[in-house]
């Protein structure tokens, strides 16, 4: 297995994600990250249960497509970048993310 900053790349917070972190009914968590392209979902639970010492249910993971941007005359790309979803079982919580 890879180190985990390698596979963990940074946490992907926006307001979309903040928003869905928590489900008040059964009070699960769930994060976002963005992760190595190489990455797999074995590696990726391994690599969050042991950097915050959690209990992860379930991954899932896409790969977002990166933008077309012009500058004047010529088209560039931005690059593909991987995200992950992390749900945690039910009663774990990053504290880290706690108050964000």
């Amino acid at each position: 297995m890879k180190e985990i900053r390698e596979i963990l790349v940074a946490p992907h917070v926006t307001e979309e994600t903040m928003k869905n972190m928590v489900n008040k009914r059964n009070d699960v968590h769930k994060y976002v990250f963005k992760v190595a392209m190489d990455a797999s979902k074995e590696d990726i639970k391994a690599a969050i249960e042991k950097r915050f010492e959690v209990k992860v249910a379930k991954v899932n993971t896409l790969i977002n497509r990166g933008k077309i941007k012009r500058v004047r005359m010529v088209a560039g790309k931005k690059p593909n970048w991987k995200k992950a979803y992390i749900t945690l079982k039910a009663g774990q919580k990053i504290a880290e993310f706690e108050g964000v």
